[in-house]
């Protein structure tokens, strides 16, 4: 990937950071000897103010320069925070100078980096009585980063690669894969136009160009990086976890083993046993950019499944719907006996590769009983509202829980997991679900 990478330099201004005062030495010294002799002496000079001088020595690190008397014994006199983190600060130090730069008689601040790709940072800081060293954006040169860097961090996923870029606040940024595994990483520098990446150990440089629409261009290997919440495969969730549609709308009724339990009391004689689940459509409708649906989903419960119970029983079975492509779980609360569609309202939205589609649907549930040679039957009427773009939307019928301890655990998995991934929700087995695809 890094021979692809076009080479472009453009030094820009850093942003202007307030000063906070920072020490960078060897925290092993040890009290008695010369410091100065330990190799972290990268400089020295002398500071003039209010008519005094005083001769110092230099330490950086990757966030500041720090200035110690020029004494055996480590003594920090001052220092200066650079506006963002150098990473080979060490590495590229090229000198410092305490010269007056505005005439005002007092040592201002300049610290020179030459970095390995040649580019070269300078940053300035003036001495203010008050504020002490402020750090002036428009004396400096940064090839790191400038412009308003915190507009671009964060992730930003590379359309129809499995890549995304991470670009973190301290001017360094990673190219990572689904696995959140770092391909390639660096540091940067921003612009007018956008970011510019520099590849560590190559050389190599790549721009990326912000659009009005807030996206970044890769005019080089043509393509688009978009801004994300987190890393998303490119592969739907359901086909990267072995989740089959292994159920069908409108194709009769399919047999879910343990998806129903039974119980008296406070889980007293819990069982879970067989049923029979199928979805017939009532309507489906497209107009001014919306899908609509309508569709029942049937649970069939045979007398064998339910045990016989001396006293008052519950018979349960659990339902939902979720995202074909990230797995979210379109979260509902726990409808128990029956209900009406205006108890049961939800809104979701479901990102997926730089899209995002706002799901808005309803139900209702009716349970009756001694139905034919059914002993209970559920259906749950829905009403759902989608883009007409929009085809990930999966019905699961799920197996129940072995215990009644889990069972009474999945009642409050809404204020638990909500929206959470399917595999990640606890107590639901997603292997052994049915599932219909709705939008088929």
């Amino acid at each position: 990937m890094k021979n692809r990478w076009k080479h472009i330099f453009i030094p820009v201004l850093a942003m202007a950071l307030c000063l906070s005062l920072a020490a960078c030495g060897n925290s092993d010294d040890v009290a008695g000897d010369d410091w100065r002799t330990t190799g972290v002496v990268v400089g020295s000079g002398t500071i003039a103010h209010d008519g005094e001088s005083v001769d110092v020595l230099v330490t950086v690190c990757e966030s500041s320069a720090a200035f110690y008397r020029d004494l055996p014994e480590q003594v920090l006199f001052d220092s200066v925070s650079f506006p963002m983190n150098i990473p080979d600060a060490e590495q590229s130090f090229n000198a410092i100078s305490f010269d007056d730069m505005d005439g005002d008689g007092e040592s201002d601040v300049l610290v020179s980096f030459i970095h390995e790709n040649g580019d070269a940072t300078e940053l300035v800081w003036i001495w203010d009585p008050v504020e002490r060293y402020v750090f002036r954006e428009d004396l400096s040169t940064v090839a790191l980063s400038g412009g308003d860097l915190g507009e671009y961090v964060g992730l930003w996923e590379y359309q129809g690669k499995n890549l995304w870029l991470r670009i973190c606040d301290d001017a360094t940024w990673e190219f990572v894969n689904d696995q959140d595994e770092v391909i390639e990483y660096g540091t940067l520098w921003v612009d007018e136009n956008g970011v510019t990446l520099h590849f560590d150990g190559s050389g190599d440089t790549l721009q990326l160009d912000r659009t009005v629409s807030g996206d970044l261009i890769d005019s080089v290997n043509n393509g688009t990086l978009l801004p994300v919440e987190g890393i998303q495969s490119q592969e739907p969730y359901f086909a990267r976890n072995g989740l089959e549609i292994n159920a069908a709308v409108e194709m009769g009724t399919f047999l879910l083993e343990d998806g129903v339990c039974s119980y008296s009391g406070l889980g007293d004689g819990y069982n879970t046993d067989d049923c029979y689940w199928e979805i017939t459509k009532n309507g489906d409708y497209t107009h001014d950019g919306i899908r609509e649906l309508h569709f029942d989903a049937i649970c069939y419960i045979p007398e064998d499944s339910i045990p016989y119970f001396s006293e008052k029983y519950i018979t349960n079975t659990d339902s939902e719907l979720y995202d074909f492509y990230t797995g979210m779980w379109l979260t509902t609360a726990t409808a128990y006996g029956n209900s009406q569609r205006g108890d049961n309202y939800y809104l979701h939205t479901v990102s997926w590769q730089g899209n995002s589609y706002l799901i808005e649907f309803a139900y209702s549930t009716n349970w009756q009983y001694n139905v034919g040679d059914w002993a209970q039957v559920l259906t749950k009427s829905y009403a759902v509202y989608l883009p007409e773009d929009y085809d990930g939307l999966v019905f699961a019928a799920e197996t129940q829980p072995s215990s009644y301890k889990d069972s009474a655990k999945r009642m409050q998995l809404d204020s638990i997991s909500p929206e959470a991934a399917l595999m990640d929700i606890d107590t639901v087995d997603p292997y052994n679900s049915l599932y219909f695809s709705l939008c088929y």
